[in-house]
């Protein structure tokens, strides 16, 4: 079960980071942050979004606001994934 969480207010730079993203990529960052989720039910600390390589298919969670990414990376915002979750 996922509990629903407050909607955070936080601007990303790049909106069109859906269109690059692989459906496969995308379903990796949603599993990744529904774990999370279930996980972690009383964390009061939420990730602002999940980095993902498109090459290894490895993901890790972001808390921080400026993220650093390695080379060839995408950030996906959590507000993408919470978009497609429910």
């Amino acid at each position: 079960m996922v509990n629903a969480t407050k909607k955070r207010q936080v601007k990303y730079a790049d909106s069109n980071v859906a269109l690059l993203l692989t459906p496969s990529l995308q379903k990796l960052a949603k599993l990744l942050y529904r774990t999370y989720l279930e996980t972690h039910p009383d964390q009061v600390r939420y990730p602002l979004g999940i980095a993902v390589s498109p090459l290894t298919y490895r993901a890790g969670l972001i808390f921080s606001q400026k993220p650093i990414l390695l080379p060839g990376e995408f950030f996906v915002p959590v507000e993408l994934i919470e978009s497609k979750i429910y």
